[in-house]
């Protein structure tokens, strides 16, 4: 029976004395008791994305980087710098 799990990524970025944008983000998904799928690296074989059914070794490259957790909450990060006028556009 797979374990549930997540990856989880937190980001922020700081000036002196103050954070001026974090974001957040989360997978969703199972470890599975066996590999599945020839790409990626670390748990990506035995972590199945719950809501597409698919190991992140089975996706491709370009549907991992939409989804991935470190992906998501890095653009979030950039848009919350844009927000706070600490990045331009």
């Amino acid at each position: 029976r797979p374990w549930k799990a997540a990856f989880v990524c937190v980001a922020a970025a700081a000036l002196p004395g103050r954070v001026v944008a974090q974001a957040t983000a989360k997978v969703e998904g199972e470890i599975l008791p066996a590999p599945r799928g020839t790409g990626g690296f670390g748990y990506d074989p035995v972590f199945l994305v719950s809501s597409l059914g698919k190991t992140m070794s089975e996706l491709p490259m370009e549907e991992k980087n939409r989804i991935s957790h470190r992906g998501v909450a890095m653009r979030a990060l950039i848009a919350e710098m844009k927000n706070a006028g600490v990045l331009l556009a």
